[in-house]
């Protein structure tokens, strides 16, 4: 691929770019035709106020650059999380070309991020993607038997009424006194194999609640018998696309195959169906979250992942 875009390409510098990075997300959303064929809004605040504020991944000078046209307008993105590129591209400027520079790009990250060792660089594409495919398979990239599903629902109709069983009751996020039995929920969801030693409390939780695109009315937790958190859903929500995702989804071990995931999932639908709320999206990655969201939102594209060792 020698044909270069007629973007000019630059890196990111500060949180002006992170506000445009934003409203490019917003813009392109419906002209994609309401799908996350780009990296979407509220998983761009996900980023900046948890992977970042919390888990500590790098910041955004370090792995973003911005492509602009000649007149200075905002027309595509790319960063790096945890070695996997994510896109922001404007449907009406996407090209071969264009994408191609991006990856290029995104594997200069890579390298710089891991000067030495093994060095690998993910990637998405969906299943009726043909020119990320294209992209992809040019730069040498490996299809992997790891594939993604991107589950939405658009909410029309009735909402399932899913009842939490006796002892349990579904409702909002509490105040910060809850913050460390709503950590301790995620802890055991996502860790259940580690010791709740390395439990670090649950401060980080304030930080999620400082991004812009967070509710604490659509923070919907499954309070357990005892007291404590024990599953939950948080549902990011940007009412100028009047569409939302859900990031995270989770139950503690010993509360699940009670039916509290999709009790939670359920609740916030209906409160996104009431402020006005269109489609709902989530992505699973496992056989369990694919079971649940299948189970609730019911439609799926299959988004197939990549790979290349730059070494």
């Amino acid at each position: 691929m020698e044909q270069k875009s007629k973007l000019q390409m630059r890196p990111y510098r500060d949180d002006r770019d992170f506000w445009r990075m934003r409203s490019l997300a917003r813009e392109v959303f419906p002209l994609n035709d309401r799908l996350e064929r780009s990296w979407s809004l509220p998983r761009l605040d996900y980023w900046r106020w948890h992977y970042i504020k919390t888990v500590g991944t790098e910041p955004m000078e370090q792995v973003t650059f911005l492509w602009e046209t000649a007149d200075g307008q905002l027309g595509a993105t790319v960063h790096v999380i945890d070695s996997e590129a994510y896109l922001i591209v404007h449907p009406h400027i996407r090209t071969v070309e264009l994408e191609d520079e991006m990856f290029a790009c995104a594997e200069g990250i890579i390298s710089r991020l891991s000067p030495a060792g093994q060095r690998i660089l993910f990637a998405l594409a969906d299943e009726d993607d043909p020119l990320r495919r294209q992209v992809l398979e040019a730069r040498g990239y490996t299809h992997r038997d790891r594939p993604v599903y991107r589950w939405r629902r658009d909410l029309e109709g009735a909402i399932p009424n899913v009842q939490a069983p006796p002892g349990y009751s579904i409702r909002a996020m509490g105040d910060a006194s809850e913050y460390d039995s709503r950590a301790l929920a995620s802890w055991r969801a996502f860790h259940p194999d580690e010791s709740e030693d390395a439990f670090g409390g649950g401060d980080w939780v304030a930080n999620l609640q400082s991004a812009p695109l967070y509710r604490r009315d659509l923070d919907i937790v499954a309070q357990a018998p005892d007291g404590g958190i024990a599953a939950f859903s948080t549902i990011w929500y940007d009412d100028a696309t009047r569409s939302a995702v859900c990031v995270l989804v989770g139950t503690a071990p010993k509360h699940q195959r009670l039916g509290l995931g999709k009790a939670v999932i359920s609740e916030g639908m209906r409160r996104l169906q009431a402020m006005g709320g269109t489609r709902v999206f989530a992505n699973g990655f496992d056989p369990a979250a694919n079971a649940l969201y299948g189970s609730v939102l019911g439609t799926a594209c299959r988004a197939e992942s990549w790979y290349k060792e730059l070494d």
